[in-house]
């Protein structure tokens, strides 16, 4: 008899037990789901939708593990509007176009920063707080799929290329005067997601880009003198809707979307798109 009350008492105590378990479990996932982007410095890009080429740029510092605006303006993205891109995590983005290469659509996610470039000497941008590389006239980014150094800025070698695409660095015009690499779809490159993503100085707010991120001049050097590779800087580029659903589980600063809009200077509509992803 009292062997038989004692194993009833230590099943009671298991099936509570597993009750227990099993609510705290539970209980706990919403918090298990709240990602630490673990980052100092980020750069919020927001689009009405999948398809606007227009948009806003939010530059938050943080500051007692609260983000602070420091500044915001206006952008233009893919003249198609965004696509789901390869960044840093895969977010729970059920709807929206996925980003290819050749869609004319600017990455949407979460994307560490790369590189900053421009047309002066190493010497001339020294206040630049990132790596810095002057775009000379062998300076290439490979947007060729099929080659080894897809998405990746090289000195053009003809004798041992293995690409037949790529772009110039260094422009007649002043697009890539100044500019940031996006590490969209890299380590490793996937073949045909995409490649080439800048941040650079604008044609005007009427002309999206094929696959980057533009602003005025002005407004692209307040972010190379802001910016700053100690702090982990981080993009995150998405549409109104999706930015909404994700901001609570990211940690992401909020934003007052009924406010006044950033205005757009007043300029005639251009007819050439920016260089970008092809």
């Amino acid at each position: 008899m009292q062997n038989g009350v004692s194993r009833l008492f230590f099943l009671t105590c298991f099936l509570f037990f597993l009750c227990f378990g099993s609510n705290a479990q539970a209980q706990k996932t919403p918090k298990q789901e709240r990602k630490s982007l673990r980052s100092g410095q980020l750069m919020v890009v927001i689009t009405d939708g999948w398809d606007s080429l227009r948009g806003t740029l939010y530059c938050y510092s943080k500051q007692h593990r609260h983000w602070k605006l420091k500044f915001s303006n206006a952008v233009v993205v893919g003249s198609t509007g965004l696509g789901i891109g390869d960044g840093i995590t895969s977010l729970p983005i059920h709807s929206g176009p996925v980003k290819k290469e050749g869609d004319k659509r600017s990455p949407a996610g979460i994307f560490t920063i790369g590189t900053a470039f421009g047309y002066a000497d190493k010497k001339d941008a020294l206040w630049i707080k990132n790596r810095y590389i002057k775009a000379t006239d062998t300076l290439i980014c490979v947007d060729d799929a099929h080659s080894t150094r897809y998405n990746t800025l090289i000195n053009n070698n003809a004798a041992t290329s293995d690409y037949n695409s790529f772009e110039y660095m260094h422009r007649k015009d002043d697009y890539y005067k100044w500019g940031l690499f996006i590490n969209h779809n890299s380590n490793p490159a996937m073949p045909g997601d995409g490649s080439c993503i800048f941040m650079h100085i604008w044609e005007n707010e009427h002309v999206g880009t094929v696959g980057c991120t533009a602003m005025q001049e002005e407004n692209l050097l307040r972010v190379l003198h802001w910016i700053n590779a100690r702090k982990n800087p981080l993009l995150v580029q998405l549409p109104k809707a999706e930015y909404a659903l994700l901001r609570q589980s990211y940690h992401l600063p909020a934003i007052n979307f009924s406010e006044k809009k950033v205005t757009f200077i007043n300029q005639k509509p251009g007819q050439v798109l920016h260089p970008g992803t092809f």
